[in-house]
């Protein structure tokens, strides 16, 4: 692994920006950029890059020509809505049902499709232009879609929980063999909230703290914060290591900060 003069950059040696078949994953959030960039042959990870502002960390080693292009910006506004119900020109109408008064941006939805739905969702207006202004072709994808295709996939085995966290929110799935149980967000501003949270929505659907898989990503979780989690939920791990065959020999710290970042290139290939 070879890592470039940003601290916050790990590249593997053989990446090549000029190489074709390169998709390029993207997060935007309040506080920071992130992006990586992954082999579209053997879906290997081969740049990690994360930054605070709203620079491009490690800018010189962007793909010059990446074959395709996706990005996540969050927080965003979003809910599920079940395919037979939702009628063009009412995604609007189904989402200012849950989050009230939108602001301006551009309404998305995209399918769902182990759930028979289609998630409807808005990203913050100034941090899609930040992408956009860059990779004008680039695909958006939810945060939301991804836990729910997460927790439905691990909940095949058994209960499970993804809760992702990003500045003051958390956002969660839980799933069982049955399906989708849950997904939701809250507002979290420590950990102590995040674990309440986690507990009551538990305690609401039946299950004992020792009974889902918990699993935690994103780059609102401190030491503090997963501490507390393993203290009172005996599953509680991250959700992604750097033992993960997309990620060997990268040796990038907390990759599980960056889960919605690594999760999209299976999306958009």
């Amino acid at each position: 692994m070879a890592r470039s003069t940003n601290t916050d950059a790990h590249h593997l040696p053989r990446y090549d920006r000029e190489a074709t078949g390169l998709h390029l994953g993207i997060v935007v959030h309040p506080d920071g950029l992130a992006w990586s960039v992954h082999d579209r042959t053997d879906g290997r990870c081969l740049v990690l890059a994360q930054g605070r502002g709203t620079t491009w960390p490690a800018e010189e080693q962007l793909p010059r020509h990446p074959a395709s292009v996706s990005f996540c910006a969050m927080p965003e506004l979003s809910t599920l809505v079940p395919e037979s119900t939702l009628r063009p020109g009412t995604e609007a109408g189904h989402l200012s049902l849950v989050h009230g008064p939108l602001p301006t941006g551009l309404l998305r939805d995209e399918p769902v499709e182990d759930l028979g739905a289609r998630c409807v969702y808005l990203h913050d207006e100034g941090m899609e232009h930040q992408v956009l202004e860059r990779f004008p072709a680039a695909r958006a994808i939810a945060l939301r879609s991804l836990l729910v295709r997460a927790a439905l996939a691990l909940g095949r085995q058994g209960p499970a929980l993804v809760a992702h966290r990003v500045g003051k929110r958390m956002d969660v799935a839980l799933a069982d063999p049955g399906g989708l149980k849950l997904s939701n967000a809250y507002h979290c501003a420590t950990g102590t909230d995040a674990l309440f949270y986690l507990l009551h929505l538990m305690d609401a659907l039946h299950l004992a703290p020792a009974d889902a898989a918990v699993h935690w990503c994103g780059p609102g979780w401190t030491a503090t914060d997963t501490d507390l989690l393993r203290r009172y939920l005996p599953t509680a791990a991250p959700a992604l290591t750097g033992s993960d065959a997309m990620l060997v020999g990268l040796d990038a710290p907390s990759p599980e900060a960056w889960w919605a970042l690594l999760e999209q290139a299976a999306c958009a290939s």
